[in-house]
């Protein structure tokens, strides 16, 4: 039996890598990597490695997928090469392989960034990704500004760039906001289930804004612990989004936490803009999620009332819209692209006038 790429060469994965290819790592110069913590082993971990044994087993693992992480550099190579090795099989039913484990290039134009290059994760017979991973995208011609954005929910243990092996390398272009916007939230948070890695909803709004990012989104386990808001305190950030009420396993426990979490990284940072969001997926259960929104509310009513003018609410309910909802998701909760490109609609706004009032 044939496979599909045999059947079909438009299927076919990725060109025959040319021999003469020069491999880079991408944690050494000239590159510049973003979304990840400075650890001195020169790991691919959103989290700083002595942080984890703080933390609960679920973010201890999540921290090591590479969420909003990319990199950043300028080159005039005809083709970028990507030798990468994963370390899960990512075989969610209803998450593309694309998008859990793949990467998504993006150059970096005086009209915006431009979509380039899909690395497709090569799967096994059986089922899931191939865990050592190859694959090529032609370049145009000259030098550019290049940005590579790696897989959502997986975790890599090695990374090569290759290029051609006349071809120069340079710093990549700095973000015109290059103190990150800082997400902290759920499974949607850490951009399930985008199609691409470019298409979660904050690197959306980091590449609208044209700003850094610290993607902390932890599937299933962010639940406003203290840990996480003394280290979210601590980060220079432009501009912080609070975003975890899916992951509250009860109305009380986001009335336990949630005050508390804003009001420790408000103490830290008096003019930080604070961005309070509640969960899209409204429809699943009515008066629960108006009981969890009135709740996050009251924290940013509590913060108006004591003369905070740099919080923010934008209401989840509003971010599918009123007409197709049924195709922003994958499953009642999980956004498709075009949910997170929704949500990014309704959240840009907001987030450009915060920027705008704290300059």
């Amino acid at each position: 039996m044939k496979t599909i790429d045999e059947i079909d060469s438009n299927f076919r994965l990725s060109a025959d890598i040319p021999a003469d290819t020069v491999f880079c790592d991408p944690r050494e110069e000239p590159f510049r990597c973003y979304g990840l913590a400075a650890n001195a082993e020169g790991s691919f971990c959103r989290l700083p490695l002595e942080m984890l044994p703080q933390c609960s087993e679920g973010v201890r693992h999540l921290a090591f997928h590479l969420a909003g992480a990319c990199v950043r550099f300028s080159t005039d190579s005809t083709y970028l090469a990507v030798l990468w090795e994963l370390g899960e099989s990512g075989n969610m039913a209803h998450f593309t392989p694309c998008g859990q484990s793949g990467m998504e290039l993006f150059e970096e134009t005086e009209h915006g960034t431009i979509s380039v290059g899909n690395f497709l994760p090569q799967m096994q017979p059986e089922g899931g990704c191939m865990l050592r991973q190859s694959a090529l995208t032609p370049l145009g011609a000259g030098m550019s500004h290049y940005v590579l954005y790696l897989p959502l929910y997986n975790s890599i243990s090695s990374l090569m760039l290759g290029f051609a092996p006349d071809a120069h390398l340079e710093v990549g272009r700095v973000p015109s906001i290059e103190m990150p916007l800082v997400f902290y939230g759920s499974s949607i948070t850490q951009g399930g289930c985008a199609a691409k890695t470019g298409s979660c909803y904050t690197t959306l709004l980091a590449r609208r804004l044209d700003a850094a990012q610290i993607n902390l989104g932890f599937s299933g386990n962010a639940k406003g612990e203290e840990i996480m808001a003394r280290y979210i305190s601590g980060l220079k950030m432009s501009a912080f989004i609070l975003d975890y009420d899916h992951n509250a396993p009860s109305v009380d426990h986001l009335l336990r936490t949630h005050e508390p979490f804003f009001r420790i990284v408000r103490e830290a940072q008096p003019q930080l803009p604070i961005v309070l969001v509640s969960k899209p997926d409204f429809d699943s259960a009515p008066e629960e999620n108006r009981l969890r929104r009135n709740v996050i509310l009251r924290t940013y009513a509590n913060a108006l009332a004591i003369g905070d003018r740099h919080v923010y609410f934008v209401d989840g309910e509003t971010f599918f819209g009123r007409t197709d909802r049924d195709l922003c998701t994958v499953d009642g909760c999980h956004p498709t692209s075009l949910g997170f490109l929704r949500m990014a609609d309704q959240m840009e706004p907001v987030l450009r006038r915060a920027l705008a009032d704290r300059a």
